[in-house]
């Protein structure tokens, strides 16, 4: 049953096909967290208002009053992706709104109250910077929750891949493994770490350690969550040359990665970071991008450890904003 406390997946849509695997990984995350799904359609022109003369019985002053809204071409789409989502998630879990101005106003204010956003992109071609950069890398950087930008290639089956999580020595880590490993929990999934190492403590690391490979607090930490989640399977890379190639590598046999950024501000370029930015035009999967100190997960997380003999889901409490 879904409470009314649950944060939704939020999925931002323009009515074009290209949509439509943003919307399919925005489905299967409210499926995995039972949790709400809120489809939000973009339309960048602004709705005209239409007006009619009005003429009042009881004198013969006429006036100009708003019409009837007529209804947008865009509401077509929105009612075409409602009913697709209807299909596949529970009675009463799907609602959406169409947006009229900017897509990116738009989708970071519907982010206030979200456990994720989800944004597609033309990831690659000669248009894919211009585009990232309008709206993805926006609202990547500028959303007020973690956000999932997912290419316009359709998903290919990926359920048995795992998660990666790229971390480093800083104060995203800890939203990072956190949206980490509770995204491999919820798919029931293992969870490859890669830390990327700076270049004057690679040759002091055994990138074979499980843990050892990182410094020390890091380490630690990356210890603490595998405690918490023991039905995620763990394993920890370390990168010592270039952490943004080996994320793209990595994305190619995973379901979904997980970078964190520098903190919100005015350029989305220097908050995401070059690792993120690369990411967002290179990665063969879906990259989630989560903000220290704005982590945001569904209330209710769906637990299935792999090593689990129950049958049905198990839950576990999911904390709220960390």
């Amino acid at each position: 049953m879904l409470q009314a406390t649950d944060r939704p997946v939020v999925v931002g849509i323009d009515g074009r096909p290209d949509s439509e695997p943003a919307l399919l990984w925005a489905m299967g995350a409210a499926r995995a967290h039972r949790v709400p799904l809120r489809i939000v359609l973009v339309a960048d022109a602004p709705e005209l208002q239409r007006y009619v003369p009005y003429r009042p019985p009881e004198n013969g002053e006429t006036f100009m009053i708003p019409a009837h809204p007529v209804r947008h071409p865009s509401d077509d789409d929105l009612d075409r992706a409602l009913a697709i989502a209807r299909r596949r998630l529970p009675s009463g879990s799907v609602t959406g709104r169409r947006a009229p101005g900017s897509a990116a106003t738009a989708l970071i204010e519907d982010s206030a109250d979200a456990a994720v956003l989800v944004v597609g992109t033309r990831r690659r071609g000669p248009v894919a910077a211009a585009t990232l950069g309008s709206v993805s890398a926006t609202v990547a950087a500028h959303a007020r929750c973690p956000v999932v930008v997912v290419g316009t290639e359709p998903l290919a089956s990926t359920a048995d891949l795992p998660v990666v999580a790229g971390i480093a020595d800083d104060r995203a880590a800890d939203g990072v493994l956190d949206f980490a490993f509770r995204e491999a929990l919820a798919r029931r999934v293992p969870l490859n770490v890669i830390h990327a190492a700076r270049p004057d403590l690679g040759e002091a690391r055994h990138p074979g350690d499980f843990f050892g490979g990182m410094v020390p607090a890091l380490g630690a930490r990356l210890a603490n969550y595998a405690s918490r989640y023991p039905g995620v399977p763990v394993t920890s890379h370390l990168s010592t040359s270039d952490a943004a190639e080996d994320l793209a590598a990595a994305s190619a046999r995973a379901q979904l990665v997980v970078v964190g950024s520098r903190g919100r501000g005015r350029v989305s370029g220097l908050v995401l970071g070059s690792v993120g930015q690369r990411l967002l035009h290179d990665a063969h999967s879906p990259v989630a991008v989560v903000h220290p100190t704005r982590v945001r997960t569904p209330r209710r997380a769906v637990v299935r450890p792999a090593d689990s003999g129950t049958e049905g889901p198990v839950r576990a409490a999911a904390g709220g904003e960390e």
